[in-house]
């Protein structure tokens, strides 16, 4: 009977306790947020890039990406990275250089040892499917080469 009077005065003080405890919390004073600390930002590249992918036969998932540097005005394409299906990634350094071929129809851009050549279909004259923004920018292109075959894909061009 005393361990029974014990529990419950020892009850009753812990629930008074936590009813002036829960009283005393100002609910309508928050203090202010501390402000983020600013976190530097990566310097923009000036140089444009070029951003292709090449898919598998039914057209779902890509089989293959290439990155390039854009020229600013000159003819070559300097390739970043190329990305497999498999999740592969080579990153180039030094960065080859892809010639660049404006005035054929379709333009293109050829790989160092020729293995490689990337149709630009969206880029040339009067393309049947130029980049828009209705299309996120992406343009028509395929890829001819031996290992891959030939596939379609779409490439876009991007500020940085």
């Amino acid at each position: 009977m005393r361990t029974k009077a014990v529990a419950g005065i020892g009850a009753g003080l812990t629930a008074a306790a936590l009813a002036v405890f829960l009283a005393s919390i100002d609910r309508e004073h928050v203090p202010p947020p501390r402000p983020a600390p600013e976190a530097s930002r990566p310097a923009a590249s000036a140089e444009p890039r070029l951003y292709c992918e090449f898919y598998n036969f039914a057209s779902r998932t890509p089989k293959v990406g290439f990155y390039f540097t854009a020229p600013t005005g000159g003819g070559e394409y300097a390739q970043i990275f190329q990305k497999e299906a498999d999740g592969e990634q080579s990153i180039f350094d030094p960065r080859p250089a892809w010639t660049h071929v404006r005035d054929g129809d379709p333009p293109t851009l050829n790989s160092p040892d020729g293995a490689i050549t990337i149709n630009l279909y969206g880029d040339a004259k009067g393309a049947t499917r130029p980049a828009s923004v209705a299309s996120g920018g992406w343009f028509e292109a395929g890829l001819r080469s031996t290992r891959y075959l030939n596939l379609e894909g779409q490439c876009r061009r991007t500020a940085t």
